[in-house]
């Protein structure tokens, strides 16, 4: 079984890959959704690495409330994951794994933030 991690954001999706044959994780790519179209490049990825199954980080406050962003979590799981990839997802609760320091507030670590999500995933399989 080989797994996406997904971590959604607005405009920036991070995305790691579990390869079973290998038995490794490893972070793959940001997708800047103002710069590349979110569908195609979820496909390919899909297509390239042969993913049955995505685990998506799921944003909760630290009260066990939903945010906003959970909403919006939900409509991408919804929409683009079940509807459009016709792909089994998790949700998988994202609180502590936003918690990564960079030397620049400038990088982007979604990627990053999506491997401890699909690391998280694979630890409670």
């Amino acid at each position: 079984m080989n797994v996406l991690g997904v971590d959604y954001g607005e405009r920036y999706i991070g995305l790691a890959v579990y390869a079973a044959k290998k038995n490794a994780s490893f972070a793959l790519k940001v997708i800047d959704t103002k710069k590349e179209d979110l569908i195609k490049s979820l496909e390919g990825v899909v297509e390239e690495y042969k993913i049955t199954k995505i685990a998506v980080g799921y944003p909760i406050g630290l009260n066990n409330n939903q945010t906003r962003m959970s909403g919006l979590t939900d409509e991408f799981i919804e929409n683009v994951v079940t509807n459009i990839l016709k792909i089994e997802s998790t949700k998988v609760d994202e609180r502590m794994t936003s918690v990564v320091i960079t030397k620049s507030k400038k990088d982007r670590i979604d990627d990053i933030s999506a491997l401890q999500i699909l690391e998280t995933y694979l630890a409670n399989v």
